[in-house]
């Protein structure tokens, strides 16, 4: 089954093969991880030969490195845009957790392939593309500015938040026999705001 990335990636080159790559890459990597898939394993999912990928790409760590920028640069600026748009402090958390909830329902293996692979790639973000660290800090900061978030490091209270979050997330991914994930949302929004509030 191939994933759907509600990113550029997939734009680029739509009549070529390079869509099919990606979406049968990224669920593999989801799966087995980038240094378990070889780009062999890519190639037969795809259905294409494997000179067809170094078309594209020029080996599997920048095949890999693409998927994860174009889905991480997707994710950063819907969380930028919660985070500094309108409301409360709590209903932004909301808007956090929905859209934590909205892409692992809607993109789950993009989602866990994003999750894994963050420490991998983050260190080496291109200009213009904020880590969630970054984000969740300066609302984190903004927050404390306001006295509505306690005052602690705000970077040490973002890495709770969007651990917190992540693994709520992937906990419920990988649960066997599960509820909706919105029937938890509200539950999810209380306990990430005891962590953070003042």
């Amino acid at each position: 089954m191939f994933v759907h990335l509600p990113v550029d990636i997939l734009n680029e080159k739509p009549d070529t093969k390079r869509p099919v790559i990606i979406r049968a890459a990224t669920s593999l990597f989801a799966k087995q991880g980038v240094d378990a898939t070889s780009m062999r394993d890519i190639a037969d999912a795809a259905g294409v030969r494997e000179a067809a990928i170094y078309r594209h790409f020029a080996g599997k760590e920048e095949l890999a490195r693409e998927i994860f920028l174009s889905w991480y640069r997707w994710y950063t600026n819907e969380l930028q845009r919660i985070v500094c748009g309108p409301g409360t402090t709590l209903e932004r958390i909301d808007g956090m957790v929905r859209h934590e909830f909205e892409a692992a329902t809607s993109h789950s293996e993009a989602f866990v392939y994003f999750c894994d692979n963050e420490s991998r790639f983050v260190a080496d973000l291109p200009p213009g593309v904020m880590s969630v660290r970054k984000v969740l800090a300066a609302f984190i900061r903004a927050g404390q500015v306001r006295g509505e978030i306690r005052t602690a490091d705000p970077k040490l209270l973002a890495d709770m938040l969007g651990g917190a979050l992540c693994a709520v997330t992937l906990g419920w991914l990988s649960s066997r026999r599960r509820k909706p994930l919105g029937t938890q949302r509200d539950e999810v929004v209380q306990i990430c705001w005891r962590m953070i509030a003042a």
